[in-house]
């Protein structure tokens, strides 16, 4: 429960599950169901209340950004988010970079089918590095599927170096691995205030493994 989450005790409408869908699947293909699960799980989790509608809001949100352009469901059951960042992907000509050797990891550890990621830009490393300082701004998120075209999504052309993808964990539960390693900084005091979101702290690839190795060691 995180009583800073916007939407604190307040019951799943329409416009909060499109906020949600957006900051969980962009650039990424799932099933609708999927999609209603996770939405639901991800607000109760922050502290809000199940929707009442007999029409859930995730469906009334996907049919809303169907019609802006913001989601597309050409196979049945599964829906493509397209990223907030992306404007057209038919006419990106370095999206095919972003996804490939470009954002290869510089470490994996764990096991499973999702993924929690570390990645950050070189800019802030070097500069971390003149001042000899050992921890910079990095991001850390999720992805239930694919972590490399996840943080493409997000990053694309918009900056002038490719981000590094400073570790990748294996697991079958990113959320809960998420929000655990993000507390754990939190509490360290390693969130990057000034960050225009709430994935961003002071931190390093190495510390994150670390933080990660002492959760499995307290399971």
């Amino acid at each position: 429960m995180n009583e800073q989450y916007k939407y604190f005790e307040k019951t799943l409408t329409r416009n909060m599950a499109r906020e949600l869908i957006q900051e969980l699947f962009a650039g990424q293909t799932v099933q609708k169901q999927e999609i209603m699960r996770i939405v639901d799980e991800t607000h109760i989790e922050r502290g809000g209340h199940r929707p009442v509608s007999n029409h859930h809001p995730v469906t009334r949100a996907l049919s809303k950004m169907k019609l802006e352009g913001q989601a597309d469901n050409l196979r049945q059951g599964h829906w493509t988010i397209l990223s907030t960042t992306q404007e057209d992907d038919s006419v990106d000509p370095d999206h095919d970079n972003l996804n490939s050797e470009n954002l290869e990891p510089e470490k994996i550890i764990g096991s499973g089918k999702q993924s929690v990621y570390l990645y950050y830009y070189p800019a802030y490393q070097l500069l971390a590095e003149l001042q000899d300082e050992a921890v910079w701004a990095c991001k850390v998120g999720r992805s239930r599927s694919g972590a490399i075209s996840r943080i493409g999504s997000q990053t694309r052309t918009a900056l002038p170096e490719f981000p590094k993808v400073g570790l990748l964990i294996k697991t079958d539960e990113s959320n809960l691995m998420e929000k655990t390693i993000q507390n754990i900084l939190r509490l360290q005091g390693k969130q990057k205030q000034d960050a225009p979101g709430k994935e961003w702290f002071i931190t390093s690839p190495s510390e994150v493994e670390r933080v990660y190795e002492s959760i499995l060691g307290n399971l």
